[in-house]
């Protein structure tokens, strides 16, 4: 029994070296740059691959009607030839078509603490699960997991919708971390009624990218 569990764990082990070299070595499927966006006060600085194409990015304070406990701060990068929408207040309409777009947000208070809980990080993901279960024309999964990328774990949905009526696509890779025990939300966005290529392989690439995303200064 010892040899076999032995036998087991040296082969769990080859099996996960082998795989941090295929990732290391995945191209990118489409021409990319390096971004560095530094959050707000000592929450950290975020690296990331994008789309070359997102030559565009801006940020702001996405208030609410509750005060400074509620507001967001929220960074975007989109493709300059889209329009430009700041969601703001309690309630707000968001563009009707062709949002291609990745948007970092976290609260705008975050008391900073170390102590991270990986428990209590799987019951966080599985109660977003069940949250939206409750809205399935908004956000009907079609898959979920929880996954390390760099030096933390990262909850992530994907969401993958067709609107008959209006003939639109709208995809989704929603992604949620924390940094100093404060959550950060990531969220890959496509709203289209084009048939093409970046239709086809938007989720797929949006995991890629997600994947490249490095945090320093944070915990």
């Amino acid at each position: 029994m010892r040899i076999f569990l032995l036998i087991l764990s040296i082969s769990f082990f080859i099996a996960c070296n082998n795989i941090s070299k295929v990732d290391a070595v995945i191209p990118s499927p489409e021409k990319s740059k390096i971004n560095i966006i530094k959050l707000v006060d000592s929450l950290g600085t975020v690296t990331i691959s994008l789309p070359s194409r997102y030559d565009t990015n801006f940020s702001w304070t996405h208030h609410s009607d509750c005060g400074s406990l509620c507001d967001r701060i929220k960074y975007r990068f989109q493709p300059k030839g889209l329009p430009i929408n700041k969601e703001s207040g309690w309630m707000w309409f968001d563009l009707k078509d062709s949002i291609e777009r990745f948007t970092i947000s976290h609260s705008g208070y975050f008391p900073f603490h170390d102590n991270f809980d990986s428990t209590n990080f799987l019951k966080s993901h599985q109660y977003q699960k069940e949250s939206m279960k409750v809205d399935p024309a908004t956000y009907r999964i079609k898959s979920d997991t929880v996954e390390k990328i760099g030096d933390r774990l990262f909850s992530i949905f994907i969401i993958d919708l067709y609107d008959s009526v209006k003939s639109q696509y709208s995809k989704k890779l929603l992604a949620a971390t924390t940094i100093k025990g404060n959550t950060v939300e990531f969220s890959f966005e496509l709203l289209t009624k084009q048939k093409d290529s970046l239709k086809n392989n938007f989720l797929e690439n949006s995991r890629f990218f997600l994947r490249t995303i490095r945090v320093s200064n944070g915990m």
